[in-house]
This record gives structure tokens, sequence and C-alpha cells, in this order.
């Protein structure tokens, strides 16, 4: 089961969007993303969150049309996001893709970021998408296919990571050692079609992007 966790970030280009949301087997709306999904006109299948970022009309609008709502207390030690992310674990999902997870917020930016981190720990294949961004975190050998305009950039957020080679890339590595704390990865492009990265030891992050 693929789910989409629509949450109350920056989101410029609602046609870019929902074909993410559309390709997915259930929909959570996270706090004011319900403010973003009656935009593009799109029903989730349940209310997350505390509330405490979301248009009262926004909710009254789903609540009204039978959405099943699941409420949580301000004060607790989960962010909105990561109850989403329970939620889509505890349905039996196997790939959860967070929309609207970035934003002016950097510590909330941040922390999404950071959540891949756990789905990758509980076995989820977790995304973060955004009209300029997917962002991927693996911590072993991988594949990513070409999109047009957009550069690779693999980012060490462990320590070390080790013996990291990689082909389809216009600069290869070869059983490399990346850092953390360096930009040596940054904005690789494609030669073909699909690129492959081996990793020995350690976790990298790994962005598509465009400007």
């Amino acid at each position: 089961m693929k789910v989409v966790c629509v949450c109350n970030g920056s989101i410029s280009n609602y046609d870019k969007i929902k074909k993410y949301i559309l390709a997915s087997d259930y929909i959570i709306s996270v706090d004011g993303g319900a403010g973003h999904l009656r935009e593009m006109g799109v029903n989730p299948d349940i209310l997350i969150g505390d509330f405490d970022s979301a248009n009262s009309q926004d909710l009254n609008y789903y609540v009204n049309r039978g959405i099943n709502v699941s409420k949580f207390p301000v004060e607790k030690d989960m962010t909105d996001s990561e109850l989403a992310i329970e939620k889509a674990l505890e349905l039996g999902a196997h790939e959860v893709v967070l929309i609207g997870a970035l934003g002016t917020r950097i510590d909330h930016s941040f922390a999404n970021i950071m959540l891949l981190k756990k789905m990758l720990d509980i076995g989820l294949r977790g995304s973060i998408v955004d009209e300029n961004n997917e962002i991927y975190m693996f911590n072993s050998s991988f594949c990513l296919s070409k999109k047009e305009g957009r550069k690779l950039s693999l980012i060490p957020i462990t320590e070390k990571v080790t013996e990291v080679s990689t082909s389809g890339l216009k600069y290869p590595l070869v059983n490399a050692t990346m850092t953390l704390g360096t930009s040596w990865g940054i904005s690789n492009e494609f030669e073909e079609e699909t690129a492959k990265i081996t990793i020995g030891s350690g976790i990298l992050l790994a962005c598509l992007s465009s400007d």
C-alpha cells in the first residue's frame, strides 16, 4: 500500500503535486494539509493532527463529507507528520510519501527530512516530494531514474558512508568514502536513464532536484 501524507508546508503548484496524490492508495490529511487538499479538490481518507494550524472551514468541509478525524492534543511527543507515519504503518503501508513537508520553518522541514530515517529503520520506503525535489534516504545500494531538468545530490548523514560507487552519472565515484559535513556529492548529472549507487556502510540522503 502506498500512502500519501499531505502536510501544511509550502505547495505552490498544485498541478505538479496532484499526480503524486492520485497515484496513492490512501491519503492522510495532516493538520493544515486539509487546505491544500481542498484547493486540489481531493478528499482524504482521514484527517490527523492537533489542528492548531488548520482552518476550521477546511476541517468542517471534510467532516461534513464524512471523512474520519483523528485528533491529538497540542502537547504531545510527536509532530503531526510523525503521527501520520505511525498511522500509515498501522495500515500496513510499504511506501509513504510526504507532501507539503517543507516550508519556512526550517525546524519543521529538517525534522520531516529526518523522519525519512525513521521510515528507513522500520522498513518503509519513504520520500518527501515538492515541485522541485524528491528526497530519499538509503543505507544500501539503490537506483534512481533520470527526471528531465533534475540533478542528483548525494549527502552523507552518518559520519562516514563507505565504498560508494556510482554509474550512469557524469561525475562517477569509485569505492569512495563520503564524510559528513562536506558538499562533495552535490549536483551530479545523469548520463543514462538510470543511476545506480552502491553503498558499503552508512546512510545517504539522495535528492533529485531542479531550480
